[in-house]
């Protein structure tokens, strides 16, 4: 495998020098736990030989056109803040006085981006499903609508794949969008495994998406923390992205991480296709034999009937409860405790597994099997389905977020909020995304569903309050 990082920190190794140099683990030495020397030894700075991320013209600098051209990237920008960063880049970039079209299914990781660029964001309503409570997608007639109404708008974002595998109609939309010479920008974070196979969705880029953000470490085997940024042909803001991108960036990024980039471009690249395929094939026969066990559903093709909702990720599985009394947080709870088997998340009436090419092929079997016991042990206690209220219409926008994140803010009851200006964020996680912004006046519905977190116990960021009797507001 071409892995120029990797082989680079492994002659640096293999050179045996006196480390003068950071890190002050040296080489791995100074941990006394195995796994943490392991890392340790490939762990250096920017030694001659090693390159410098800051101004790549050796390893780095060959690993990102690499990277470039096996995601068919004009530029591709290695992120070591996960996609997170990528995103904040895109938002600097595009400038203080932007607005830009955000749909509300965005992560909360837009929020940093918003405060830190002081762009004003133009929300797009979701395509919602009502039994899961989850946004799917954002129709192309939800973005024209926008666009008639708002002659300003400087770019564009989607999310897609979404948390849940659905692929928005990102072809569609770029159309739409170039007509008016607007940039579409993708945070694409789940998504990063499409391009190595071509029964999975087409990558974003692929689909007419100037830009695209993953979080590689979500599908790829690449260390957590691991993102990268790619840019088109004719972004219009690839310099600033650039000058973005070094000005947010560490100075000591983690070479670790970096060199695991490199590696699982190049395992995808070489082996991709065929892990994609065992794994697709293998995640089709669960959900299959899910669809036989009372009580619970799993949706594939049937997730195409809801609008914009273009394709989905085939490892992506999500697990519905149907006709049996526990929900899903308890299902979880279940998984975990009684058959060691931990989801990604849990709503009302699902949990949400994410496989990929390297779990063990007796993990499908796994959850299957423990999915039949918990049927058999709860098949007989119906219950009344209870839909989750989902997020709630998005409130007013009275300040922009950096306007109301900088601004005199005051504790109020969450029960007393109804009509201010929200001071702070509130994000459901897992998925992250924010059910109110600083910047938004919180509504009736926004206190109900805070209320309704609270008694879920369900873990909310960005909120000081972390028991969620309180809220910040603006102080007017």
């Amino acid at each position: 495998m071409n892995t120029p990082i990797y082989q680079a920190l492994q002659e640096y190794c293999r050179e045996r020098n006196v480390l003068l140099h950071m890190p002050g683990h040296k080489g791995g030495k100074g941990f006394n736990l195995t796994e943490f020397q392991a890392i340790g030894a490939v762990d250096f700075t920017e030694v001659p030989g090693l390159d410098d991320l800051h101004d790549p013209r050796g390893v780095l600098a060959e690993a990102q056109r690499l990277a470039a051209e096996a995601w068919g990237a004009e530029r591709s920008l290695f992120l070591v803040n996960g996609a997170t960063s990528g995103i904040h880049c895109l938002l600097l970039a595009m400038g203080e006085e932007s607005r830009v079209l955000v749909p509300r299914n965005a992560h909360r990781s837009f929020l940093g981006g918003l405060v830190i660029s002081g762009a004003r964001p133009i929300f797009v309503e979701c395509e919602m499903d009502a039994a899961l409570g989850v946004a799917l997608s954002v129709r192309p007639e939800s973005i024209k609508a926008k666009l008639d109404s708002c002659s300003d708008i400087t770019g564009a974002f989607l999310v897609s794949p979404t948390y849940y595998g659905t692929v928005n109609e990102i072809k569609e939309i770029a159309e739409l969008l170039g007509e008016r010479e607007i940039p579409l920008m993708v945070d694409e974070a789940h998504g990063a495994h499409f391009v190595f196979h071509p029964g999975y969705p087409r990558a974003a880029l692929q689909e007419g998406a100037q830009a695209s953000v993953h979080g590689l470490h979500k599908t790829m085997p690449v260390l957590t923390q691991a993102g990268i940024l790619h840019l088109g042909a004719g972004f219009p803001w690839s310099d600033r992205v650039q000058a973005c991108h070094d000005l947010l960036t560490s100075t000591s990024p983690s070479y670790p991480l970096m060199a695991s980039i490199d590696i699982g471009r190049a395992t995808m690249q070489q082996h991709g296709y065929d892990l994609l395929e065992q794994a697709k094939e293998r995640t089709e026969r669960c959900r299959q034999r899910i669809n036989g066990i009372p009580g619970f559903a799993s949706r594939s093709r049937e997730f195409m009937e809801t609008e914009g909702v273009a394709g989905y990720d085939p490892l992506k599985l999500l697990v519905e409860i149907t006709d049996l009394e526990l929900d899903g947080y308890r299902l979880s709870r279940l998984l975990r405790e009684h058959y060691c088997i931990q989801v990604e998340m849990a709503g009302e009436n699902y949990v949400l597994a994410m496989f990929s090419p390297f779990n063990p092929p007796d993990d499908w079997d796994k959850l299957a099997a423990a999915l039949k016991d918990i049927s058999q042990r709860y098949a007989h206690r119906s219950r009344d389905r209870n839909p989750c209220p989902g997020f709630p219409p998005i409130p007013p926008l009275a300040l922009t977020p950096r306007e109301s994140f900088l601004s005199s803010a005051k504790t109020v009851k969450i029960e007393e909020s109804k009509g201010m200006i929200s001071a702070e964020m509130a994000a459901p996680y897992p998925p992250g995304i924010p059910c109110v912004i600083p910047g938004e006046i919180i509504t009736a519905e926004v206190v109900e569903y805070l209320i309704y977190l609270k008694q879920k116990e369900i873990p909310v960021q960005g909120l000081r309050d972390r028991s969620l009797q309180s809220i910040q507001v603006v102080d007017v």
